[in-house]
């Protein structure tokens, strides 16, 4: 219900319009909590990180708002499980299919369109959902009769895929992948597109009615490509590549406590560069060494209600960031200077850095009454 830029909707854009949250640029997609930078929101999909989270040099998000099932952002207390980032945590999840029907729903606006599929595989026990969306600006720029206009290439894709499966009445498996790229080329000059994917395989397990646990292993990737063309073509490419494996214990100890606690590893390839040339180009291949790291996390938080008007939530985090080989390594003086450089194997660990992160917060509720208006509630919140 919320008005949007060219017909658009996106969860972005409607973020933007809360408390603490502002706009990176009058169009732009990006936004900033309360003073952090854009790269200090963690964004995810399913649980995987989404590193650009923009369309169109900004102005749109890669989120179809067709294939969102719901979001949560948190930007004042940030729970113990999540980590790496100071401002906020934006939780997105997807559509799971509806179990019992098929339904097929579009839209057509003025800059896209979009198509979404879901049903039942085997009805009450499984289903999917497809969902789609594409630019054609590139089409209508085929009919220019310039001819640098008409070779010129201009458009974003999303496709998402969730599907989940009943095992039996205590498991339940989840799969969801996000495909993604925008790419603009003119004519035979240059060009450049860029784009991530996705992937979350998550089991969820029932022990008993109080103790669950999530198991989840989550692929991402995102990569940026600028082409130069002509008579001597190269491709100047860099990406972040993550392999993360979680598992997520939920305790419901009473009415009163829901304790959460777990542990994750993530396996980070970062390519801070590399030169690719076409077969007939000048230019020779070159590529910065690739970094590599792990970054590993465990936590446990309470969240507790201690009266009608007070709640309080407490949680430890402890975080640890390793360098790993292999690679060449500087070794530096007091001045900023190289004295020495040490070469390490692969999976040797070159530095590791991190430490306890508390979370703590309440909310204390007042109520007043008047003699006019009834009762009125006032939240006071605390968090650290």
């Amino acid at each position: 219900n919320v008005p949007v830029l060219f017909g658009e909707s996106d969860i972005l854009k409607t973020i933007q319009l809360m408390p603490g949250v502002k706009s990176a640029g009058e169009g732009n997609s990006g936004f900033f909590v309360r003073g952090g930078g854009i790269d200090q929101n963690l964004i995810l999909l399913d649980e995987a990180p989404v590193y650009n989270a923009s369309h169109l040099l900004g102005f749109f998000s890669v989120f179809n708002s067709e294939a969102i099932r719901d979001a949560t952002l948190s930007k004042g207390l940030i729970p113990a499980e999540y980590g790496g980032r100071a401002s906020s945590v934006l939780d997105i999840k997807m559509k799971e299919g509806n179990l019992k029907d098929y339904s097929l729903t579009g839209s057509v606006g003025l800059i896209s369109s979009n198509l979404t599929w879901e049903g039942p595989i085997k009805k009450d026990k499984s289903s999917f959902m497809i969902s789609g969306r594409r630019t054609y600006a590139d089409m209508f720029l085929k009919l220019s009769p310039n001819e640098d206009l008409s070779n010129t290439s201009l458009y974003f894709y999303d496709l998402n895929m969730k599907t989940n499966f009943k095992i039996n009445e205590r498991n339940r498996l989840y799969l969801s992948t996000y495909l993604g790229r925008d790419n603009f080329g003119f004519s035979d000059r240059f060009g450049f597109d860029w784009g991530s994917r996705t992937g979350t395989i998550r089991l969820n397990h029932i022990f008993n009615e109080r103790l669950f646990l999530n198991s989840s292993f989550i692929y991402s990737d995102y990569s940026y490509d600028i082409d130069l063309r002509g008579t001597s073509e190269v491709t100047m490419r860099s990406k972040i590549r993550d392999l993360n494996l979680k598992e997520d214990f939920i305790f419901y100890k009473n009415a009163q406590s829901t304790l959460k606690y777990g542990a994750n590893i993530i396996y980070h390839n970062f390519v801070p560069g590399e030169i690719i040339p076409g077969e007939n180009s000048a230019y020779n291949a070159l590529k910065i060494t690739d970094r590599k790291a792990i970054e590993s996390a465990f936590y446990f938080s309470n969240n507790k209600v201690s009266s009608s008007r007070l709640k309080l939530y407490y949680g430890l985090r402890l975080a640890l960031f390793t360098n790993i080989g292999p690679g060449e390594f500087y070794v530096l003086d007091g001045d900023g200077e190289v004295r020495d450089t040490v070469t390490y194997n692969k999976f040797k660990m070159v530095k590791t850095q991190g430490g306890l992160e508390p979370r703590l917060g309440f909310n204390y509720l007042i109520n007043h009454s008047t003699s006019l208006k009834g009762s009125a509630t006032r939240i006071y919140q605390f968090v650290h």
